[in-house]
């Protein structure tokens, strides 16, 4: 088996803007980071990270809820040790930054699959350049992703890392990922996170995954909560949420052994 280089990149924000005003602290989940690419790793496919500003990322305290592991406390428990252990190995601690790799062209091309991971943390630097600043999308995100989208290179993401997709550029009118089939964090995620008591983050976000996306004529689908949805559509494969990371590597592994 052809041993891949897989790019995973990792927001470094804990913090996103509420339209209420303020802020609530954010980071990565834990889920959907290890699950998607442990398979990966395990198969003997290389795993290298990159952030926008180099930084490594921060694990959401709320992803060790136990309702996102099927209730399975062992579940989490190996997920924080593989994170804490041979993530750390392998240097998520401490990521590329975006624009370096961007003006490295002999590197850039070295990668087969990019890999965004979910958690609230993509929308404020990932998919835009600092939401807590401004509505701007973060051009050097939209570099990467043509950059794979242009040379046919597997693309994943997951939740609201799949909302990162938005900051993609426009070619002849069109945005690149038009009329493609996928998915991310569903509008009752968003409704429970924010307006359920216990769950909620004390405000709204500006924007949602599934608005964005729409909006520039992606084609979304979501399933019920606690369903696991993976979408997979030519280079493209994304997952719903914490249930669909565990489906989204297993898919992600049979994409890449049969991508030509």
């Amino acid at each position: 088996m052809r041993r891949n280089k897989i790019l995973v990149y990792t927001s470094s924000a804990t913090k996103i803007p509420l339209k209420e005003g303020g802020t609530h602290n954010v980071g990565i989940f834990l889920g959907e980071l290890v699950d998607p690419i442990e398979p990966l790793i395990e198969a003997g496919h290389e795993i290298e990270f990159v952030s926008p500003d180099g930084k490594g990322c921060i694990i959401d305290e709320k992803s060790y809820n136990l309702s996102n592991w099927g209730l399975s406390k062992k579940r989490m428990e190996h997920a924080k040790r593989y994170f804490d252990t041979k993530l750390q190995d392998l240097g998520i601690g401490s990521p590329q930054k975006l624009s370096d790799l961007l003006n490295d062209k002999e590197k850039l091309n070295s990668y087969d699959v990019l890999f965004i991971p979910g958690g609230h943390a993509p929308m404020t630097d990932v998919l835009h350049t600092d939401w807590l600043v401004n509505n701007n999308y973060n051009k050097e995100t939209g570099k990467l992703l043509f950059h794979f989208h242009n040379n046919n290179k597997i693309t994943a993401a997951i939740c609201h890392g799949s909302a990162a997709l938005g900051s993609a550029p426009f070619v002849n009118d069109k945005w690149i990922y038009d009329g493609y089939n996928m998915t991310c964090v569903s509008m009752a995620a968003e409704y429970i996170t924010e307006d359920i008591p216990f769950f909620g983050i004390g405000g709204h976000m500006p924007d949602y995954p599934v608005k964005i996306l729409e909006r520039l004529g992606g084609i979304v689908h979501t399933k019920m909560l606690s369903l696991s949805n993976v979408i997979n559509d030519r280079e493209l494969i994304t997952g719903q949420d914490p249930y669909s990371a565990k489906e989204l590597g297993e898919k992600l592994l049979d994409k890449i052994k049969n991508w030509k």
